[in-house]
């Protein structure tokens, strides 16, 4: 005993001694430490040694740090917040290590021990690191997630530190967003809780370095100032990792203001701690700043080695982020080589590792990556193509620049100083007094009335309990049951298209006794009817899941709700019913969500007809009341009791039992009331029925975001209502010959779906099928078809991927894509029309508006045929094609002006020289022109020579050699073919 004694004390002396010492010597303090790790200890003091050495390797040399790692991990297993303390040390280990994912997997693991214990503090730090780490793997939507859940805990528990880092987390945000001025009004926040508890922690000078980098990005000097508070920080703590860092900042001012020569001195500075620490992201960067450095001062020798530094570091392994980096800097290198081919290469494989569509996280990227394609075409003389990367360039710019608001973010640190940082501090001081006050009145109440309470507070815990794992339990069953109907209408879509498909077409046939005419038609009623009910049950999911959400729109009222009444005339006729339609509103504009208010008259309409009895009588009237809409439908001939009358908007009940049925329309449309923000009631008397509505239309009733925005930049598409052309498709009798038959390209993971569409067109298409939307691709690419169906959900890459692949390609940019999809609502519609699809339908869709979309599609292909075909320079700009097409077009011309004239360029060259293969030129072109290869060659040049022989005083012979025919009578016969007179006769026409 004495002896532990003995040893307790003398391990306080010693962490006394190297408290003193200030962690300077670092090596003598690390000897010193390993050595008491040798005395017989008790586990707390070793746990502690052992943190304490690795914390000091961990900002020194990654590889000793590991060894450390791994014995706290091994030593806390048997103590939950050892345990929990190792994950965290574990976690920062590979997080400096550039190891991610096995971060985040400490990080949960640490995170999941903290909710056992229920520690609001130890729960805000690791949602705070989870955030951090999300944002390394470019996962922002859930890096802010977890980022706002750290902030609000730590509010909630008064804990500076914690709400300092959440701020400096949240900032990063805004930071890689480019909103410098939101960015630094989270980073000042934070400085102001460092400052106040005088904090000089790696946190608080982590701070310091970010608002650096701001200042940094604007090229202001107060960049220098707050580089040099973090250095000062970073030195007092003796944390080397972190002077090092401040060295690359310093190299990122001075190279944005242009002094390359300092910003070099500084990176190879920082390269010596880093090649040797073991970070390879560091060290990445750093080689890529040396490549931009040294090539900007012609160091060119230099760069090419970092150039290749940096290669060998790259692994399959890395984010796409660090490949992009590369790209980029090896394209600016050989920009400044003037190599500009091999820039142009580097610059392309920058642009593919682009995820996604553009982001506010990418913006900066794509302008530098435009900026050098531009610099790189006009170094080959391409100068159109020049000209479209400068303007995307521009437009990015102009769109960073709003983001960034320099003035407002220059001026932001000292309005934020002399107003906010003040109001900080007293929040914090009257936070903490609050706090403790609090802990004060809740001991003494505990202490005064424990007796009391104590049976009274377990029966309250218990019951409170209870009723929270029941309130959990139906909320679990209610999403479940939403996410049923949602999951059970998309599928049974696909049965419904395959049994609508056929009967349509059956009941087309011309041969149908009456009996069978009867009874296909029953069945095709069916299919509607089931049709409808999978609306309503995707129409209630939505509801339930807050995705539905209100869209106003101003319009003609009176003329929608008159054309939605006499739409039910004939079904009244039918059964011999009296539909009377009163609408007294004036003819106006008027506040309204359209899909809203026609499913709700739809319903009750339908309703009224469909429950009354024959020669019954049907009122619909329509007024103002004080800007509402008042809705009243009244049928005769029925009656409903009091009792059901209390449950008629109940879900799956039925006022009429004798009725068929499922209960969801009348619930359905009761809250598609209380959406539009309006009520509705029901009353029965006298033999009648009457559902009374009112709905606001007035447009202050309505917020911002339930307003029908109109989508600016958005390029108008094919639509299927609209359609100009005649239908005509292709009958079996007029077949065409099977080796000229357009290839039609079928994408969808249900086979039976696949073979039926097929089915459709089998007499006029060469067809061929994918299961997927990545094989999809793959046999687009290998026969490049005339037109592709394709279905939107599916495994491996969906439609809207198969459909962005096919649109970024040049081999396959042209070609028509129509997409089904199980998936209803104009934002399902809208996102694969973004996407590129030229025509979205709904399944079950009509196999005669898909054979009708088809043939449009195919007759504006023709048409851009013709038009292409009698231009002797194309211009893309004149024709409405994608923007895809368009540089496909423009790069092809490039090709023609350059090399047409050469007497060896021939199909392969063509081919080689847009970076296809002579089969995807082939198609492409017999798309875009109707000619082969070789044939639109021949009339290009032909097409020139027409031209020459019109400007120039040339002969005959010598035009056909400048447009690259060899021989003259070959020329001559050509020329006349094409044009029906021989050159001669042209020249003198």
């Amino acid at each position: 005993m004495k002896t532990f004694v003995a040893m307790k004390g003398f391990i306080q002396i010693v962490f006394l001694f190297l408290s003193i010492l200030g962690f300077g010597q670092e090596l003598h303090r690390l000897d010193s430490l390993k050595k008491v790790l040798k005395y017989q200890i008790n586990e707390t003091d070793k746990h502690n040694l052992l943190v304490l050495i690795f914390d000091s390797y961990l900002y020194e040399n990654l590889d000793s740090a590991n060894l450390y790692k791994n014995q706290i991990l091994e030593f806390s297993q048997n103590d939950i917040l050892k345990k929990m303390d190792a994950y965290g040390l574990a976690s920062k280990y590979h997080y400096y290590k550039y190891d991610i994912d096995s971060s985040l997997f400490f990080t949960k693991k640490a995170l999941d021990l903290a909710i056992k214990i229920d520690s609001d503090s130890l729960q805000a730090n690791n949602y705070r690191r989870l955030a951090i780490l999300y944002s390394r793997k470019s996962d922002y939507e859930n890096a802010e997630k977890y980022g706002k859940r750290a902030l609000e805990i730590s509010k909630s528990i008064g804990d500076w530190n914690l709400i300092a880092s959440a701020n400096t987390m949240l900032g990063n945000q805004f930071y890689k967003k480019n909103n410098y001025d939101i960015a630094l009004k989270y980073y000042l926040k934070a400085d102001s809780i460092h400052s106040t508890n005088r904090d000089k922690s790696r946190f608080a000078a982590m701070v310091y370095d970010n608002i650096g980098s701001i200042y940094a990005e604007l090229k202001d000097e107060r960049a220098l100032r707050y580089i040099d508070k973090a250095f000062t920080t970073y030195s007092h703590i003796d944390d080397q990792e972190g002077r090092n860092y401040s060295y690359i900042l310093r190299a990122i001012y001075y190279q944005t203001v242009g002094n390359n020569e300092k910003a070099i001195e500084n990176l190879e500075t920082a390269k010596e701690f880093y090649e040797n620490y073991g970070n390879s992201f560091r060290t990445k960067e750093i080689y890529g700043r040396l490549i931009n450095n040294y090539s900007s001062i012609g160091e060119y020798q230099k760069a090419e080695k970092y150039l290749k530094k940096s290669e060998s570091l790259i692994s399959d392994s890395d984010t796409n982020e660090s490949k992009l980096e590369l790209a980029m800097n090896a394209g600016q290198l050989y920009i400044d080589q003037a190599k500009y081919l091999k820039a142009i290469d580097y610059f392309n494989d920058a642009l593919s590792l682009i995820e996604g569509g553009v982001t506010n996280f990418q913006l900066s990227y794509i302008r530098e990556i435009n900026k050098g394609l531009a610099k790189s075409h006009e170094g080959i003389g391409n100068y159109k193509l020049a000209y479209l990367y400068q303007q995307d360039q521009l437009s990015i710019t102009d769109s960073i620049n709003k983001k960034i608001n320099v003035e407002l973010t220059k001026d932001l640190e000292t309005k934020y100083q002399t107003e906010q940082k003040e109001q900080e501090i007293a929040l914090l001081k009257s936070q903490s007094e609050l706090a403790e006050q609090k802990q004060k009145s809740q001991r003494n109440l505990l202490l005064g009335g424990i007796g009391l309470t104590s049976l009274a507070g377990l029966f309250l815990f218990v019951l409170y309990q209870n009723r929270q794992k029941t309130n959990k339990k139906l909320r679990e069953l209610d999403v479940a049951k939403s996410n049923f109907f949602a999951n059970i209408s998309h599928e049974l879509r696909t049965p419904l298209t395959l049994i609508r498909g056929p009967l349509e077409a059956q009941l087309e046939q011309d041969d149908l006794n009456p009996a069978e005419k009867q009874n296909l038609s029953i069945a095709k009623n069916n299919t509607e009817r089931l049709e409808t009910l999978v609306e309503q049950l995707l129409d209630l999911s939505k509801l339930e899941s807050g995705h539905f959400s209100l869209q106003v729109s101003n319009g003609d009222l009176p003329g929608f709700l008159k054309t939605l009444s006499e739409s039910f005339s004939y079904q009244a006729l039918q059964k011999k019913q009296l539909l009377d339609v009163v609408i007294s509103i004036d003819d106006d504009h008027y506040w309204y969500d359209q899909d809203v208010l026609q499913k709700i008259v739809t319903n009750l309409l339908g309703n009224a007809l469909k429950y009354s009895p024959e020669k019954a009588s049907i009122t619909f009237c329509a007024e103002l009341e004080a800007e509402q809409l008042a809705l009243s439908i009244k049928n005769t001939g029925v009656n409903i009791p009091k009792e059901e009358l209390a449950q008629i908007f109940n879900r799956f009940h039925r006022a009429h039992e004798n009725e068929t049925g499922t209960g969801i329309g009348l619930a359905l449309t009761k809250e598609l009331v209380e959406l539009h923000k309006g009520r509705i009631i029901a009353e029965s008397r006298l033999g009648s029925v009457i559902f009374s509505v009112k709905l606001p239309i007035a447009e202050s009733a309505f917020i911002a975001s339930e307003k029908s925005v109109t989508i600016q930049n958005y390029k108008p598409v094919y639509n299927v209502s609209s359609v100009e052309v005649p239908f005509k498709v292709i009958t079996s009798d007029q077949s065409v010959p099977n080796g000229e038959q357009p290839i039609l390209l079928v994408v969808d993971d249900n086979t039976d779906v696949r073979t039926y569409v097929s089915s459709l067109f089998d007499n006029t298409f060469h067809i061929i099928m994918a299961e997927n939307g990545k094989t999809g691709f793959r046999t687009a690419l290998e026969h490049v078809p005339d037109l592709i169906i394709t279905d939107l959900m599916m495994p491996e890459d969906d439609g809207l991927k198969l459909t962005q692949n096919c649109k970024m390609h040049n081999a396959t940019s042209h070609i028509p894509i129509i997409m089904l999809t199980a998936k209803a609502g104009d934002e399902n519609r809208l996102e694969g029309l973004e996407t590129g699809a030229d025509a979205y339908l709904t399944k079950p869709f009509n196999n005669k508006i898909l054979k009708q979309t088809v043939n449009n599609l195919l007759e504006n292909r023709k048409r851009l045929q013709e038009r292409f075909s009698k231009e002797v320079i194309l211009t893309p700009k004149e024709i409405s094609i994608g923007s895809h097409d368009e540089r496909f077009l423009n790069a092809l011309q490039d090709v023609l002006d350059n090399q047409l004239v050469e007497s060896n360029f021939n199909a392969e060259a063509f081919a080689k020289a847009l970076g296809m293969s002579r089969m995807q030129l082939h198609r492409k072109l017999k798309a875009l022109t109707g000619q082969a290869t070789t044939e639109f060659i021949r009339s290009q040049r032909l097409k020139l020579a027409a031209d020459l022989l019109k400007k120039s005083n040339a002969s005959v012979s010598e035009i056909g050699y400048t447009v690259g025919f060899n021989n003259h009578s070959h020329f001559s016969k050509c020329f006349k073919e094409h044009f029906g007179v021989a050159p001669s006769d042209y020249m003198h026409s």
